[in-house]
């Protein structure tokens, strides 16, 4: 990945240029255990660092701020942005020069919860602004009724414009579940703030389990957070138990090989999911490299579920 970042100095007509969060999540892991950036890049005439094709992580892009700042990057080329292929790529994009801007969003309110009960502490999530609609391009955030909700109401993201597709390629059953008289219903769930689209997550990607809905990535990123894990190690999903009830599941890239040091991470895991959901986990260690990915380097978490649940993905035998 830093081969990428040699390219912006050597050509300098180079000012745009794109990645989703792992690309700078790479970069910053790999040169701050390399060398000093400013000895070896000169980022300065870097105008637009555009970010999309995931879930955009404000924790990652600090990470590389503070990775590339000596080396000439100004935090606000970052430039946000949404779109699918289903659009021809651009549904939104942040105007030059704002960068990243986030709202904290109680996370009760983005599970569908309302405002949260008092008894306990709130928990925030911090979303990432993703910029305003493309030139002829619409958005509109549509509730369970199929009707428009007002800002800051979450719900099922819809886009109309020039670029959006007329159909899946000989698929009429795929064309007519996503598109409602020109509207493209992008599957994302997310709301509108003055004019800018955020996104919360995938809506096929929600754990319901007592009722209460959870994101995958919340509780991916909570993995995160212990040592030794990056972006795209952890898988969460919804399966079904011994007993019929749904409950989270949690596949791990493990690179530990001691058996006693599995056991005890394994347990960490399953501490720190119950500590977000209030329900303990199945935790699975599973080699590296392991969990499926799009042709765009996306983390599959449905592949990943339909892998598990079929055996092909094995994990590590772990004594209980």
């Amino acid at each position: 990945p830093p081969a990428w970042l040699d390219m912006i100095p050597r050509n300098p007509g180079t000012s745009v240029s794109y990645s989703p969060t792992f690309g700078y999540d790479i970069c910053a892991r790999r040169i701050s255990s390399q060398t000093r950036a400013e000895d070896r890049f000169d980022l300065s005439r870097w105008r637009i660092a555009g970010n999309g094709a995931d879930m955009i992580r404000p924790d990652v892009m600090q990470a590389f701020v503070d990775a590339f700042a000596d080396a000439g990057f100004q935090a606000g080329a970052f430039c946000p942005s949404y779109g699918l292929a289903e659009a021809t790529l651009a549904v939104s994009l942040m105007p030059p020069g704002e960068g990243i801007r986030l709202e904290l969003v109680e996370e009760t309110v983005l599970n569908g919860g309302g405002n949260g009960s008092q008894e306990r502490p709130r928990r925030y999530r911090a979303v990432v602004n993703c910029g305003k609609p493309v030139e002829g391009m619409e958005i509109e955030i549509r509730g369970e009724d199929g009707s428009p909700l007002p800002d800051r109401g979450i719900g099922r993201v819809f886009v109309h414009g020039t670029s959006v597709m007329h159909s899946y390629y000989r698929d009429p059953e795929a064309t007519a579940a996503c598109l409602r008289d020109g509207w493209l219903d992008t599957g994302d769930m997310g709301y509108l703030s003055g004019g800018y689209i955020f996104i919360v997550g995938r809506a096929k990607d929600m754990i319901i389990i007592n009722g209460r809905n959870h994101w995958p990535q919340d509780i991916e990123w909570a993995v995160e957070q212990l040592p030794g894990f990056k972006a795209g190690d952890i898988a969460a999903f919804a399966i079904t138990g011994s007993s019929g009830e749904e409950t989270p599941a949690v596949l791990v890239h493990c690179r530990v090989s001691d058996p006693g040091e599995r056991g005890r991470l394994r347990d960490d895991i399953r501490e720190r999911v119950r500590a977000i959901t209030g329900i303990t986990p199945v935790v699975e260690l599973v080699p590296p490299r392991t969990l499926p990915r799009t042709s765009s380097g996306k983390l599959s978490r449905t592949k990943a579920r339909n892998l598990y649940l079929s055996g092909d993905i094995v994990p590590y035998d772990i004594a209980a």
